[in-house]
């Protein structure tokens, strides 16, 4: 049993949802002295809502899904109620014509594919941990690989419609230890009953305002520039303002800026390859908005990158403009202006009207390291570093996305070592 010292000051860096969700249980463990650096005016990370004549819209997170359970606990705890617009998916091709997600000769075979996937899933224990640890080697292959050895071709091909048009990467790429657990066979069959998702009145920031009222130390537009372990084990956290000392250092947020930390060539080889998705989010003022969430899945395939892959309308038609969401991934072949170029054209061919940018946020999100670098134990490794000097690692890399997943980590988190 792990003997608390109320008095340790503590040190997050990262105002997400797995830094204020690691802030919040430490406190309700009885720790006296948290602090939360973040580097933006706000909290939240990719829990980012805005606002339109008086409507909450989404640049980042969009939803919840009942099967969370991790995610209803922390809205129970807080009384937070799923009060927002209800969400509808449809399918378009690029011309904005309504198609089906699986041709109708390839039902039968969807729904056999679908009925053998817990059987398989089983074999796989790492799948049932908290933490990444002991990947069987299946798993370290790409996605599409796995599939291709399973037999799952048209579940493939489902996988993709979710992964990649969230933002969350190509499965010819993401190894199917990050896809099976984001989209893991509960979430999986939440969206193939098309649930009530949870969404909020107010948008998903109500999350991050609950969570951020109940801790005492939160201090924003503090940039964490350098963390340096001083010859008393104790960690000295340097901001733009000064630095500030601290007996233990939670790290929820990049990792790459606090390599030298580690002082160890195999993690530090390791952090230059963690890989992150480059996804942006348009918001745009335009006409004729349609009351509909709307995948257009002829842009999933990596040739199309740039192109919408998601656009959402969030509150319905209006007679007067609208604010449309817009998501796709950034082309790094492309400017800003050739950008949003591309977008304007796709949103005229799917019949949006004078459409006119907002606001947008360019996200790298959904960190992972590809096979190679799983196959030579980068989980492994990272289980021997968590507290080592007194730091620990938390955030998506650990949990891999989604709120729930980060939800769940942050509490083992606190759990396994405080």
């Amino acid at each position: 049993m792990i003997r608390i010292n109320t008095n340790t000051r503590i040190a997050i860096i990262g105002g997400g949802i797995s830094g204020l969700v690691i802030a919040h249980r430490l406190q309700k463990k009885g720790y006296k002295n948290v602090t939360v650096f973040e580097k933006s005016n706000i909290l939240g990370g990719k829990l980012h809502t805005i606002f339109y004549r008086n409507k909450s819209y989404e640049m980042g997170a969009l939803f919840g899904m009942p099967c969370q359970k991790h995610l209803k606990t922390l809205m129970k705890e807080f009384n937070i109620k799923a009060d927002g617009p209800k969400l509808s998916r449809v399918n378009y091709d690029i011309k904005g014509n309504e198609i089906m997600r699986i041709p109708k000769e390839l039902l039968g075979d969807f729904v056999r594919e679908l009925n053998r996937l817990p059987d398989v899933l089983v074999k796989y224990k790492s799948l049932e941990k908290i933490n990444i640890h002991n990947i069987e080697e299946e798993l370290m292959l790409p996605f599409s690989r796995w599939c291709e050895i399973n037999k799952f071709n048209v579940l493939k091909t489902v996988y993709a419609h979710y992964i990649t048009s969230y933002g969350l990467g190509h499965i010819e790429i993401i190894p199917a230890v990050y896809v099976l657990r984001i989209l893991n066979y509960d979430n999986l069959m939440s969206f193939m009953e098309l649930p009530d998702f949870c969404t909020w009145k107010d948008g998903v920031f109500t999350l991050i305002e609950c969570l951020s009222n109940k801790i005492d130390d939160v201090r924003l537009t503090q940039n964490v520039n350098s963390i340096h372990i001083t010859e008393n084990k104790t960690i000295l956290v340097q901001t733009d303002f000064g630095l500030d000392e601290f007996d233990k250092v939670i790290i929820t947020s990049s990792y790459n800026h606090f390599k030298g930390l580690f002082n160890d060539k195999k993690m530090l080889f390791f952090m230059d390859n963690i890989k992150y998705q480059n996804y942006t989010v348009y918001a745009f003022i335009t006409e004729k908005v349609p009351n509909k969430c709307g995948f257009v899945l002829e842009n999933i395939p990596m040739i199309r990158k740039g192109h919408i892959l998601i656009w959402n309308s969030r509150w319905g038609v209006s007679s007067d403009k609208e604010l449309v969401m817009v998501y796709a991934y950034n082309n790094p072949k492309n400017s800003m202006e050739t950008a949003l170029n591309i977008i304007k054209d796709d949103l005229t061919e799917l019949g949006f009207h004078n459409s006119i940018l907002y606001q947008y946020r360019n996200w790298h999100q959904c960190p992972y390291v590809d096979s190679s670098i799983l196959r030579e134990g980068f989980y492994d490794k990272m289980e021997t570093i968590q507290g080592k000097n007194n730091v620990y690692i938390a955030g998506e890399i650990m949990s891999t996305i989604t709120m729930d997943n980060c939800i769940r980590y942050s509490n083992y988190l606190v759990d396994s070592y405080f």
